[in-house]
């Protein structure tokens, strides 16, 4: 067998391995439901990926969700639509979650390929890296969690496009080809994620580490990698990068780009920044990010989905400034020591420039969101943290390689119980903040989230009992939430919600009217709030409120109006409530108390034969009914006398 064949066997067994390996750990994720993170913005709830429209493709590209554009990740979650009349939402999560995990497992074979390529077949290495970034709990985020189909998305291209890269530079023809595939998968990774954008500059960190240095010095490589030719080559990849950068950065702050896009205003979906920072703090800040990225690869323990900034005074004052100071200086320290290290080699310059260039958009330079960090963000870098390791090991005497390999076999089956265990945080909208919960009890954004899935799995009881457990675990997460002075008109909904479940009407109504304060444009409050005044015997402000919630939200119909009619039959309004019914039966012919009360709202405006085929149409409809037979009797008698 000659050498080439046998490296072939050992990357398909490799292969074979890393799959196997990705799929024992996380296995666990198809057990778990959609979480209250998004999950609702960008599936449950969006019509781009769960209606039935002919023009889906054309909505799709040019309608932004939540605030980002990746038309791409909203395609590929469409593909994953399912009806599931046994689940909760009437949609499944399992097969989202299965793409997720089939695109991770792809991933990682990419990454088996891209550092067999780059390290001159070095199998051990490309294994070892293709492990760590196929097992590491920092990237169960990324895998278990829906929303973040984009961050696994964009990635299968951006790999993608990086090997094709790496093709085109070591064929001698037809190589252009190569690179044509290698943009068309970039335009596509940046069609998914934004984050895409940083491909260019990798691709030149690349020219850089495949330069051959052998008897010259490694600046020579820095030059050739910025040489004219390869800027030049790299030109409309920058045009892109530029193009979509620019895209991301208008489309966050709610502004059109390139005029071409649907964007629509909506409260929920604004990201809240945290309060404005000095330059100096700035750099802070992602210096703390840059060392806790490192620090959570080797010792990935207290992770959460959500790490919440320090409040402002700890930034002037206590031990934070300090870390933030050490920081700064550990990641100044460690810049200035992968540069010396090129007199020797481009391993750590070539690592750490992987890992910063592909971070370096969400280290907090530009403070966005509310949280200082976020562990999805770790899922390309790590391969450049990983691959210093793999070569220092493969590269070290048989004798200490044997026991680093040992070691490193160890490590992973630790990373594997640990992202295991992980996986079951993003079980539900429970597990998940409740681990926040337990580490920032006074979270708002974590009391807010847990409360609505209390409230939302109380109107899903089965017993009076359950109800009241589940709506006091509501309140009390919505009590800190307000306390901690919530901007969510959703906390206030909640909470009027449970107040008129336990019949405190009045309080009901104050927190109703402080969530349509906050939020006017939400339909769904008009249409609680009218049914709070219902009950407070307000007919007429009941029915007004219906009709504006009729406005807002055309998906509330059918309730809207049901209610509506009867509120127009108690108030004496029958030519309304003849209206409201009507257009109730051109919606659902089936009910048959659409009909029931339409024959009592015709008899009223003097309908006899109307009321009378009414009944009949009820009767038919429930056979059961004998009120309605009472009625149709009675009519059809008075009207033969």
């Amino acid at each position: 067998m000659d050498l080439k064949t046998n490296k072939t066997y050992q990357l398909l067994f490799a292969a074979l391995t890393v799959m196997i390996l990705v799929i024992i750990t996380f296995r666990g994720s198809l057990k778990n439901s959609f979480v209250d993170w998004d999950d609702y913005g960008y599936v449950v709830d969006n019509e781009l990926v769960r209606n039935h429209d002919d023009n889906y493709v054309k909505n799709i590209f040019t309608s932004p969700v939540l605030l980002n554009y990746h038309p791409v990740t909203i395609f590929s979650l469409r593909l994953n639509n399912n009806e599931c009349k046994s689940c909760p939402e009437g949609i499944s999560p399992r097969p989202f979650i299965q793409g997720n995990i089939i695109l991770h497992i792809l991933n990682s074979l990419l990454v088996l390929i891209l550092i067999f390529l780059i390290t001159d077949h070095n199998i051990i290495a490309s294994l070892l890296v293709a492990i760590l970034f196929g097992v590491h709990p920092m990237h169960v985020e990324s895998v278990s969690w829906i929303s973040e189909r984009k961050d696994v998305l964009y990635s299968f291209f951006f790999l993608g496009g990086l090997i094709l890269y790496l093709i085109f530079k070591k064929r001698a023809r037809g190589g252009y080809l190569w690179l044509v595939f290698s943009f068309v998968l970039f335009v596509l990774s940046c069609l998914s994620k934004a984050t895409a954008v940083v491909f260019p500059v990798v691709l030149i960190l690349f020219n850089f580490w495949i330069d051959n240095t052998e008897g010259k010095p490694v600046v020579k490589s820095v030059k050739n990698a910025v040489s004219y030719k390869n800027l030049l080559i790299l030109a409309p990849f920058f045009i892109v990068s530029v193009f979509f950068g620019l895209m991301a950065y208008r489309i966050q702050n709610n502004e059109n780009f390139p005029g071409i896009l649907n964007l629509s205003k909506n409260a929920a979906d604004v990201v809240n920044t945290i309060q404005p920072f000095s330059i100096l703090q700035r750099f802070q800040v992602a210096g703390y990010g840059f060392i806790m990225y490192i620090f959570k690869f080797f010792v990935p323990i207290n992770l959460m989905a959500f790490y919440p900034y320090p409040e402002l005074k700890e930034f002037s004052g206590g031990s934070f400034p300090v870390i933030l100071w050490g920081a700064l200086a550990v990641t100044i320290l460690i810049a200035a020591v992968s540069i010396w290290s090129l007199k020797k080699t481009k391993l750590y310059a070539f690592g750490i420039g992987f890992f910063f260039i592909t971070i370096a958009l969400v280290l907090q330079f530009v403070s966005v969101g509310n949280a200082i960090m976020a562990n999805r963000y770790s899922y390309l870098p790590y391969i450049g943290l990983s691959l210093i390791p793999a070569l220092l090991i493969t590269g070290s005497s048989r004798r200490t390689k044997n026991i680093m390999l040992a070691i490193s076999g160890c490590f992973v089956i630790l990373l594997m119980f640990m992202s295991a265990h992980q996986v079951k945080t993003w079980k539900n909208t429970e597990t998940l903040w409740t681990n926040v919960i337990n580490k920032h009890p006074d979270l708002e954004l974590a009391r807010r989230a847990r409360g609505k899935y209390y409230s939302k799995m109380s109107e899903l009881a089965k017993s009076k009992r359950e109800k009241e457990v589940l709506e006091e675990k509501a309140f009390s997460d919505f009590t800190v939430a307000v306390k901690q002075g919530t901007k969510s008109s959703d906390v206030f909904e909640g909470s009027a919600l449970i107040f008129d479940s336990r019949g405190e009407i009045e309080k009901a109504l104050i927190f109703i009217n402080q969530a349509i304060s906050m939020n006017p444009e939400k339909g769904g409050a008009y249409y609680n709030r009218a049914m709070i005044f219902d009950k407070l015997n307000e007919k007429e402000k009941a029915v007004g409120d219906y009709s504006r919630a009729l406005e807002l939200d055309q998906s509330l119909e059918l309730k809207i109006l049901s209610n509506r009619a009867v509120l127009y039959l108690e108030t004496g309004k029958y030519n309304e409530a003849k209206g409201d019914l009507d257009r109730l039966i051109s919606i659902d012919s089936r009910n048959f108390m659409y009909y029931y009360n339409r024959a009592y709202t015709r008899l009223k405006l003097g309908d006899i034969e109307g009321a009378i085929s009414d009944y009949r149409k009820a009767i038919q409809l429930n056979p059961d009914d004998q009120t309605a037979k009472k009625q149709l009797q009675v009519l059809i008698d008075s009207r033969n006398h």
